[in-house]
Protein backbone atom coordinates (compact mmCIF):
# COMPACT_ATOMS: atom_id res chain seq x y z
CA UNK A 1 0.00 0.00 0.00
CA UNK A 2 1.40 3.79 -1.16
CA UNK A 3 2.28 5.97 2.14
CA UNK A 4 0.29 9.45 1.97
CA UNK A 5 3.98 10.63 0.84
CA UNK A 6 4.30 8.33 -1.86
CA UNK A 7 1.38 9.21 -4.00
CA UNK A 8 2.15 12.81 -3.70
CA UNK A 9 5.65 12.10 -5.07
CA UNK A 10 3.95 9.74 -7.66
CA UNK A 11 1.94 12.49 -8.54
CA UNK A 12 4.46 15.20 -9.03
CA UNK A 13 6.67 13.52 -11.33
CA UNK A 14 3.05 12.87 -13.33
CA UNK A 15 2.98 16.21 -13.38
CA UNK A 16 6.20 17.35 -14.47
CA UNK A 17 6.30 14.71 -17.24
CA UNK A 18 2.78 16.09 -18.82
CA UNK A 19 4.00 19.56 -18.49
CA UNK A 20 6.98 18.28 -20.11
CA UNK A 21 4.79 16.94 -22.86
CA UNK A 22 3.23 19.86 -23.91
CA UNK A 23 6.11 22.24 -23.28
CA UNK A 24 7.96 20.15 -26.02
CA UNK A 25 5.15 19.26 -28.41
CA UNK A 26 5.20 22.34 -30.02
CA UNK A 27 8.55 22.51 -30.71
CA UNK A 28 8.61 19.16 -32.04
CA UNK A 29 7.91 19.44 -35.59
CA UNK A 30 10.07 23.22 -35.61
CA UNK A 31 13.29 21.11 -34.84
CA UNK A 32 12.37 18.53 -37.54
CA UNK A 33 12.11 20.90 -40.17
CA UNK A 34 15.05 23.12 -39.30
CA UNK A 35 17.20 19.69 -39.17
CA UNK A 36 16.24 19.16 -42.53
CA UNK A 37 17.08 22.86 -43.60
CA UNK A 38 19.28 22.95 -46.41
CA UNK A 39 22.36 24.91 -45.95
CA UNK A 40 24.41 26.91 -48.40
CA UNK A 41 28.14 28.41 -48.83
CA UNK A 42 28.91 31.78 -49.85
CA UNK A 43 31.10 31.76 -53.15
CA UNK A 44 32.01 35.39 -53.56
CA UNK A 45 35.18 36.42 -51.72
CA UNK A 46 32.85 39.23 -50.02
CA UNK A 47 28.94 38.39 -49.63
CA UNK A 48 26.22 41.28 -48.69
CA UNK A 49 23.75 40.17 -45.99
CA UNK A 50 20.44 41.97 -46.88
CA UNK A 51 18.03 43.17 -44.60
CA UNK A 52 15.00 42.27 -47.36
CA UNK A 53 15.07 40.66 -50.88
CA UNK A 54 16.76 43.67 -52.73
CA UNK A 55 20.09 45.78 -53.62
CA UNK A 56 18.34 48.59 -52.43
CA UNK A 57 18.04 47.78 -48.84
CA UNK A 58 20.68 48.12 -46.00
CA UNK A 59 23.15 45.85 -45.86
CA UNK A 60 23.27 43.36 -42.30
CA UNK A 61 26.80 42.23 -42.51
CA UNK A 62 29.10 41.19 -44.46
CA UNK A 63 30.37 37.35 -45.12
CA UNK A 64 33.44 35.72 -46.52
CA UNK A 65 33.73 33.18 -48.70
CA UNK A 66 33.28 29.42 -47.71
CA UNK A 67 31.23 30.88 -44.25
CA UNK A 68 27.76 28.12 -44.04
CA UNK A 69 24.61 29.08 -43.86
CA UNK A 70 21.55 27.66 -43.14
CA UNK A 71 18.31 28.51 -45.50
CA UNK A 72 15.25 29.38 -44.00
CA UNK A 73 13.33 30.06 -47.06
CA UNK A 74 13.23 31.45 -50.72
CA UNK A 75 11.52 34.64 -52.52
CA UNK A 76 11.23 36.30 -55.38
CA UNK A 77 13.02 39.81 -54.89
CA UNK A 78 12.00 43.11 -56.26
CA UNK A 79 14.82 42.93 -59.14
CA UNK A 80 13.08 39.61 -60.21
CA UNK A 81 15.68 37.35 -58.96
CA UNK A 82 16.04 34.40 -56.87
CA UNK A 83 16.86 35.06 -53.31
CA UNK A 84 17.22 33.36 -49.77
CA UNK A 85 16.09 34.29 -46.58
CA UNK A 86 19.20 32.94 -44.38
CA UNK A 87 20.68 32.70 -40.56
CA UNK A 88 23.97 32.39 -39.43
CA UNK A 89 26.92 32.89 -36.53
CA UNK A 90 28.43 36.01 -36.99
CA UNK A 91 31.34 37.16 -34.31
CA UNK A 92 29.42 34.81 -31.55
CA UNK A 93 25.65 36.34 -32.46
CA UNK A 94 23.29 34.72 -34.04
CA UNK A 95 21.83 36.81 -37.30
CA UNK A 96 19.35 36.34 -40.16
CA UNK A 97 19.08 38.37 -43.73
CA UNK A 98 18.73 38.06 -46.93
CA UNK A 99 21.02 36.77 -49.61
CA UNK A 100 20.92 36.21 -53.66
CA UNK A 101 20.54 32.65 -54.39
CA UNK A 102 23.11 32.36 -56.95
CA UNK A 103 25.90 33.81 -54.93
CA UNK A 104 25.83 30.75 -52.60
CA UNK A 105 26.38 26.71 -52.96
CA UNK A 106 23.24 25.19 -51.77
CA UNK A 107 22.85 21.91 -50.13
CA UNK A 108 19.98 20.29 -49.34
CA UNK A 109 16.36 21.05 -50.60
CA UNK A 110 15.07 24.55 -50.24
CA UNK A 111 11.43 24.83 -49.29
CA UNK A 112 9.73 27.62 -51.11
CA UNK A 113 7.74 29.81 -47.81
CA UNK A 114 8.00 33.37 -49.22
CA UNK A 115 6.41 34.69 -51.99
CA UNK A 116 8.59 37.54 -51.87
CA UNK A 117 6.70 40.78 -53.22
CA UNK A 118 4.04 39.94 -51.19
CA UNK A 119 -0.18 39.69 -51.71
CA UNK A 120 -1.05 42.21 -54.47
CA UNK A 121 -4.34 43.55 -54.01
CA UNK A 122 -4.29 44.22 -57.88
CA UNK A 123 -7.49 42.81 -59.42
CA UNK A 124 -6.23 40.34 -62.55
CA UNK A 125 -5.31 42.58 -65.41
CA UNK A 126 -7.29 41.51 -68.99
CA UNK A 127 -5.35 41.39 -72.61
CA UNK A 128 -5.33 44.90 -73.80
CA UNK A 129 -5.31 46.50 -70.28
CA UNK A 130 -2.77 49.03 -68.70
CA UNK A 131 -0.34 48.77 -65.68
CA UNK A 132 2.73 50.64 -64.03
CA UNK A 133 5.82 48.69 -62.76
CA UNK A 134 5.60 49.06 -59.31
CA UNK A 135 9.41 48.82 -58.20
CA UNK A 136 12.19 51.28 -58.66
CA UNK A 137 13.51 48.87 -61.24
CA UNK A 138 12.24 45.71 -62.99
CA UNK A 139 13.44 43.10 -64.56
CA UNK A 140 11.67 42.10 -68.01
CA UNK A 141 12.47 37.91 -69.29
CA UNK A 142 11.87 36.30 -72.26
CA UNK A 143 9.55 33.70 -70.90
CA UNK A 144 7.51 33.63 -67.65
CA UNK A 145 10.57 32.31 -65.41
CA UNK A 146 13.28 34.02 -63.40
CA UNK A 147 15.55 31.50 -65.25
CA UNK A 148 14.36 33.38 -68.61
CA UNK A 149 16.97 35.59 -69.91
CA UNK A 150 16.56 39.50 -69.27
CA UNK A 151 15.41 41.70 -72.11
CA UNK A 152 15.20 44.86 -70.79
CA UNK A 153 14.93 46.55 -66.95
CA UNK A 154 11.75 49.43 -66.92
CA UNK A 155 12.11 52.08 -63.90
CA UNK A 156 9.07 52.76 -61.58
CA UNK A 157 5.75 54.15 -63.06
CA UNK A 158 6.25 52.60 -66.99
CA UNK A 159 3.60 52.31 -68.32
CA UNK A 160 2.78 48.56 -69.91
CA UNK A 161 0.05 47.14 -71.92
CA UNK A 162 -0.88 43.64 -70.87
CA UNK A 163 -0.86 41.07 -73.73
CA UNK A 164 -1.77 37.71 -71.65
CA UNK A 165 -1.25 36.24 -68.99
CA UNK A 166 0.10 32.88 -67.57
CA UNK A 167 1.10 30.55 -64.57
CA UNK A 168 4.99 30.10 -64.43
CA UNK A 169 6.14 27.08 -64.67
CA UNK A 170 9.25 27.18 -62.04
CA UNK A 171 7.12 29.19 -59.41
CA UNK A 172 3.40 28.41 -59.80
CA UNK A 173 2.82 32.32 -60.02
CA UNK A 174 1.17 34.57 -62.13
CA UNK A 175 3.16 36.17 -65.08
CA UNK A 176 2.01 38.84 -67.64
CA UNK A 177 3.19 39.08 -71.21
CA UNK A 178 3.63 42.59 -72.35
CA UNK A 179 4.45 45.60 -74.37
CA UNK A 180 6.58 48.31 -73.75
CA UNK A 181 8.54 51.28 -75.49
CA UNK A 182 12.14 51.46 -74.68
CA UNK A 183 14.48 53.76 -76.51
CA UNK A 184 12.16 54.56 -78.89
CA UNK A 185 11.79 50.84 -79.53
CA UNK A 186 8.65 48.77 -79.40
CA UNK A 187 9.16 45.83 -77.19
CA UNK A 188 8.01 42.61 -75.33
CA UNK A 189 8.46 40.36 -73.00
CA UNK A 190 7.33 38.80 -69.31
CA UNK A 191 7.02 39.87 -65.77
CA UNK A 192 5.69 38.84 -62.63
CA UNK A 193 2.25 39.92 -61.56
CA UNK A 194 3.29 41.13 -58.38
CA UNK A 195 5.45 43.64 -59.85
CA UNK A 196 2.88 45.52 -61.97
CA UNK A 197 0.04 47.85 -60.05
CA UNK A 198 -3.32 49.58 -61.76
CA UNK A 199 -2.36 53.18 -60.58
CA UNK A 200 0.90 54.71 -61.39
CA UNK A 201 3.05 55.14 -58.16
CA UNK A 202 4.65 57.61 -59.31
CA UNK A 203 8.41 57.75 -61.25
CA UNK A 204 9.40 57.28 -65.07
CA UNK A 205 5.48 58.38 -66.25
CA UNK A 206 4.90 61.14 -63.98
CA UNK A 207 7.52 63.20 -63.13
CA UNK A 208 9.64 63.01 -65.96
CA UNK A 209 10.58 65.88 -68.24
CA UNK A 210 11.61 65.90 -71.64
CA UNK A 211 15.42 67.72 -71.78
CA UNK A 212 18.35 67.65 -74.28
CA UNK A 213 21.84 69.54 -74.83
CA UNK A 214 24.92 67.81 -73.65
CA UNK A 215 26.54 68.72 -70.06
CA UNK A 216 29.88 68.04 -68.59
CA UNK A 217 30.92 65.74 -65.57
CA UNK A 218 32.48 68.40 -63.06
CA UNK A 219 33.01 66.45 -59.84
CA UNK A 220 36.68 64.40 -60.21
CA UNK A 221 33.96 60.93 -60.43
CA UNK A 222 30.50 60.50 -60.94
CA UNK A 223 28.59 57.81 -60.43
CA UNK A 224 25.79 56.63 -63.32
CA UNK A 225 23.19 55.22 -61.43
CA UNK A 226 20.71 52.44 -62.95
CA UNK A 227 17.49 54.71 -61.36
CA UNK A 228 17.07 58.30 -60.32
CA UNK A 229 18.35 57.36 -56.66
CA UNK A 230 21.43 57.25 -54.58
CA UNK A 231 19.82 53.46 -53.92
CA UNK A 232 20.22 52.65 -57.37
CA UNK A 233 23.07 50.05 -58.64
CA UNK A 234 26.09 51.62 -60.43
CA UNK A 235 26.09 51.24 -63.78
CA UNK A 236 29.30 53.14 -64.78
CA UNK A 237 31.57 55.69 -63.03
CA UNK A 238 32.56 58.47 -65.19
CA UNK A 239 35.66 61.03 -65.02
CA UNK A 240 35.97 64.85 -64.76
CA UNK A 241 34.88 66.46 -68.10
CA UNK A 242 33.09 63.39 -70.07
CA UNK A 243 30.15 64.81 -72.30
CA UNK A 244 27.27 63.27 -71.43
CA UNK A 245 24.00 63.99 -73.42
CA UNK A 246 20.56 64.73 -72.11
CA UNK A 247 17.33 62.67 -72.38
CA UNK A 248 15.06 63.65 -69.45
CA UNK A 249 14.93 64.83 -66.12
CA UNK A 250 12.89 63.93 -62.96
CA UNK A 251 12.87 64.18 -59.02
CA UNK A 252 14.49 61.76 -57.51
CA UNK A 253 13.54 59.50 -54.59
CA UNK A 254 15.84 62.14 -52.41
CA UNK A 255 13.95 65.30 -53.67
CA UNK A 256 16.71 66.50 -55.88
CA UNK A 257 16.49 66.96 -59.60
CA UNK A 258 18.26 63.87 -61.71
CA UNK A 259 19.20 63.49 -65.95
CA UNK A 260 18.85 60.71 -67.70
CA UNK A 261 21.89 60.77 -69.59
CA UNK A 262 23.08 59.08 -72.64
CA UNK A 263 26.99 58.00 -73.00
CA UNK A 264 30.24 56.28 -74.32
CA UNK A 265 31.73 54.10 -72.20
CA UNK A 266 34.12 51.20 -72.86
CA UNK A 267 32.91 51.25 -76.36
CA UNK A 268 29.06 50.44 -74.99
CA UNK A 269 26.33 53.63 -76.11
CA UNK A 270 24.90 53.51 -72.57
CA UNK A 271 21.88 55.32 -70.49
CA UNK A 272 21.84 55.95 -66.91
CA UNK A 273 20.72 58.44 -64.23
CA UNK A 274 23.67 61.33 -62.57
CA UNK A 275 22.41 64.11 -60.52
CA UNK A 276 21.76 67.36 -61.77
CA UNK A 277 24.56 69.43 -59.37
CA UNK A 278 27.16 67.13 -60.79
CA UNK A 279 27.11 68.07 -64.28
CA UNK A 280 27.55 71.58 -65.68
CA UNK A 281 26.85 73.26 -68.95
CA UNK A 282 30.85 73.58 -69.59
CA UNK A 283 33.51 71.60 -69.87
CA UNK A 284 36.41 73.51 -69.13
CA UNK A 285 37.26 71.38 -66.20
CA UNK A 286 37.91 68.52 -68.33
CA UNK A 287 39.70 66.00 -66.66
CA UNK A 288 42.86 64.18 -68.18
CA UNK A 289 46.20 64.56 -66.77
CA UNK A 290 46.46 66.98 -63.63
CA UNK A 291 50.61 66.24 -63.47
CA UNK A 292 53.12 67.06 -65.38
CA UNK A 293 53.11 65.00 -69.12
CA UNK A 294 56.07 63.81 -70.49
CA UNK A 295 57.45 63.80 -73.74
CA UNK A 296 57.47 59.83 -73.90
CA UNK A 297 53.62 59.85 -72.53
CA UNK A 298 51.72 60.35 -75.73
CA UNK A 299 50.95 57.31 -78.33
CA UNK A 300 54.08 55.87 -76.53
CA UNK A 301 53.81 52.06 -77.24
CA UNK A 302 53.99 49.92 -73.71
CA UNK A 303 53.61 46.09 -72.62
CA UNK A 304 52.22 45.34 -68.76
CA UNK A 305 54.59 44.18 -66.61
CA UNK A 306 53.40 41.96 -64.29
CA UNK A 307 51.42 38.19 -64.75
CA UNK A 308 48.22 40.21 -64.32
CA UNK A 309 47.32 44.28 -63.68
CA UNK A 310 44.23 45.59 -63.11
CA UNK A 311 43.21 48.40 -65.42
CA UNK A 312 41.38 51.42 -63.29
CA UNK A 313 38.45 53.75 -64.00
CA UNK A 314 40.80 56.27 -62.58
CA UNK A 315 44.79 57.00 -61.41
CA UNK A 316 43.78 55.57 -58.09
CA UNK A 317 44.19 51.81 -56.30
CA UNK A 318 40.18 52.73 -55.40
CA UNK A 319 38.96 52.70 -58.88
CA UNK A 320 36.88 50.43 -59.90
CA UNK A 321 38.82 47.15 -61.96
CA UNK A 322 37.71 48.52 -65.96
CA UNK A 323 39.92 44.92 -67.22
CA UNK A 324 42.67 42.84 -66.33
CA UNK A 325 45.65 42.57 -68.63
CA UNK A 326 48.18 39.63 -68.62
CA UNK A 327 52.14 40.04 -69.11
CA UNK A 328 53.02 41.25 -72.24
CA UNK A 329 50.07 42.70 -73.58
CA UNK A 330 50.62 45.97 -75.63
CA UNK A 331 49.01 48.76 -74.57
CA UNK A 332 49.24 52.93 -75.67
CA UNK A 333 49.79 55.25 -73.26
CA UNK A 334 47.61 58.32 -73.85
CA UNK A 335 48.74 60.64 -70.61
CA UNK A 336 50.53 60.62 -67.21
CA UNK A 337 49.31 62.10 -64.06
CA UNK A 338 50.06 61.73 -60.70
CA UNK A 339 47.30 59.24 -58.74
CA UNK A 340 45.80 59.51 -55.43
CA UNK A 341 48.59 57.80 -53.56
CA UNK A 342 51.51 60.51 -54.91
CA UNK A 343 52.54 57.87 -58.07
CA UNK A 344 52.81 58.25 -61.22
CA UNK A 345 50.09 56.80 -63.38
CA UNK A 346 49.28 56.57 -67.16
CA UNK A 347 45.97 56.96 -68.77
CA UNK A 348 46.42 53.98 -71.83
CA UNK A 349 44.52 52.56 -74.34
CA UNK A 350 44.02 48.95 -75.37
CA UNK A 351 42.25 46.43 -77.27
CA UNK A 352 40.42 43.51 -74.98
CA UNK A 353 37.65 41.51 -76.68
CA UNK A 354 37.59 42.62 -79.93
CA UNK A 355 36.66 46.47 -77.82
CA UNK A 356 38.78 49.55 -78.07
CA UNK A 357 38.97 50.49 -74.36
CA UNK A 358 40.70 53.29 -71.82
CA UNK A 359 41.71 53.32 -68.11
CA UNK A 360 44.92 53.75 -65.49
CA UNK A 361 47.13 51.90 -64.79
CA UNK A 362 50.35 52.38 -62.03
CA UNK A 363 52.88 53.99 -64.08
CA UNK A 364 55.51 51.07 -62.71
CA UNK A 365 53.24 48.21 -63.65
CA UNK A 366 54.41 49.11 -67.73
CA UNK A 367 56.79 48.42 -69.50
CA UNK A 368 57.54 51.59 -71.56
CA UNK A 369 58.64 52.04 -75.32
CA UNK A 370 58.30 48.20 -75.49
CA UNK A 371 55.42 46.61 -77.83
CA UNK A 372 53.39 43.42 -77.86
CA UNK A 373 54.71 40.27 -79.75
CA UNK A 374 51.09 39.99 -80.61
CA UNK A 375 51.45 36.01 -80.13
CA UNK A 376 48.13 34.62 -79.12
CA UNK A 377 48.48 31.05 -77.72
CA UNK A 378 45.40 29.79 -78.01
CA UNK A 379 44.63 25.81 -77.85
CA UNK A 380 41.14 26.29 -79.46
CA UNK A 381 39.88 22.86 -80.50
CA UNK A 382 37.43 22.10 -82.97
CA UNK A 383 34.25 20.78 -82.07
CA UNK A 384 30.21 21.65 -82.25
CA UNK A 385 29.64 22.45 -78.13
CA UNK A 386 33.50 23.40 -76.90
CA UNK A 387 35.28 26.91 -77.51
CA UNK A 388 38.39 27.91 -76.15
CA UNK A 389 38.81 31.77 -74.87
CA UNK A 390 40.56 33.96 -77.03
CA UNK A 391 40.81 37.00 -74.49
CA UNK A 392 43.91 37.14 -71.98
CA UNK A 393 41.55 37.23 -69.08
CA UNK A 394 37.91 36.73 -69.45
CA UNK A 395 35.07 38.08 -67.18
CA UNK A 396 32.45 35.17 -66.85
CA UNK A 397 29.35 37.23 -66.14
CA UNK A 398 26.08 36.05 -63.90
CA UNK A 399 24.07 37.10 -67.08
CA UNK A 400 24.39 38.48 -70.29
CA UNK A 401 25.50 42.05 -70.02
CA UNK A 402 28.80 43.67 -69.62
CA UNK A 403 27.68 45.19 -66.18
CA UNK A 404 26.23 42.04 -64.71
CA UNK A 405 28.50 40.89 -61.45
CA UNK A 406 31.44 39.04 -62.39
CA UNK A 407 31.15 35.40 -61.54
CA UNK A 408 34.53 34.36 -62.08
CA UNK A 409 37.73 34.64 -64.83
CA UNK A 410 38.99 32.48 -67.52
CA UNK A 411 42.28 32.64 -69.14
CA UNK A 412 43.17 32.55 -72.41
CA UNK A 413 43.00 29.05 -74.01
CA UNK A 414 40.59 27.45 -71.56
CA UNK A 415 37.92 25.35 -72.62
CA UNK A 416 34.14 25.53 -72.08
CA UNK A 417 30.74 24.11 -73.34
CA UNK A 418 28.29 25.95 -75.44
CA UNK A 419 24.93 26.03 -73.75
CA UNK A 420 23.10 28.36 -76.24
CA UNK A 421 23.58 32.11 -77.66
CA UNK A 422 21.46 35.24 -76.53
CA UNK A 423 21.20 38.97 -77.64
CA UNK A 424 22.24 40.88 -74.56
CA UNK A 425 21.38 44.21 -72.83
CA UNK A 426 23.97 46.19 -75.19
CA UNK A 427 22.54 44.48 -78.37
CA UNK A 428 25.52 42.13 -78.99
CA UNK A 429 25.65 38.31 -79.00
CA UNK A 430 26.19 36.41 -75.67
CA UNK A 431 27.22 33.15 -75.18
CA UNK A 432 26.14 31.02 -71.91
CA UNK A 433 28.60 28.59 -71.18
CA UNK A 434 29.23 25.81 -68.55
CA UNK A 435 32.73 25.29 -67.45
CA UNK A 436 34.68 23.65 -64.01
CA UNK A 437 36.60 25.65 -62.32
CA UNK A 438 38.07 24.51 -58.54
CA UNK A 439 36.46 20.77 -59.16
CA UNK A 440 33.10 22.87 -59.45
CA UNK A 441 30.67 23.26 -62.97
CA UNK A 442 29.88 26.64 -63.01
CA UNK A 443 27.88 28.52 -65.91
CA UNK A 444 27.73 32.32 -66.88
CA UNK A 445 27.85 34.40 -69.86
CA UNK A 446 30.55 35.69 -72.03
CA UNK A 447 30.81 38.08 -75.29
CA UNK A 448 30.53 35.72 -78.09
CA UNK A 449 33.25 37.44 -79.81
CA UNK A 450 35.63 36.21 -77.47
CA UNK A 451 35.10 33.01 -78.73
CA UNK A 452 36.79 30.77 -80.76
CA UNK A 453 36.19 27.26 -82.13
Amino acid sequence: MLTNFSRRRTSIVLSVLLLLSLLLTPFGPSLNAQAARATGTVKNRILNVRSSASTGSSIVCKLTQGTKVTILSETTGDDGLKWYNVYFAYNGDAKEGFVRADLVKVSGSVSNTSSGGGSSSNTAAGSGSTRYVKPPVAIIRTYASTNGDIRSRLDRGTSVTVLSSKTGPDDGRTWYKISFTKNGSAMEGYIRGDLLVETNPGGTSSNTTDVSGVRYVNVDVVRVRTYASTNGDIRSRLPKGTPVTLISSKTGDDGKTWYKVSYQDSGYQLNGYIRSDMLSESGSGSGGSSGTSSGGSTNTPATIKPAVANIRTYASTNGDIRSKLSAGTGVTIISEKTGDDGRKWYKISYSLNGLSMQGYIRGDLLNVGSSSSGSNNSNGSSGSNTSSGGAAVAQVRTYASPYADIRTTLPNGAKVTILKEVTGEDGQKWTKISFTQNNEKLEGYIPSSILKH
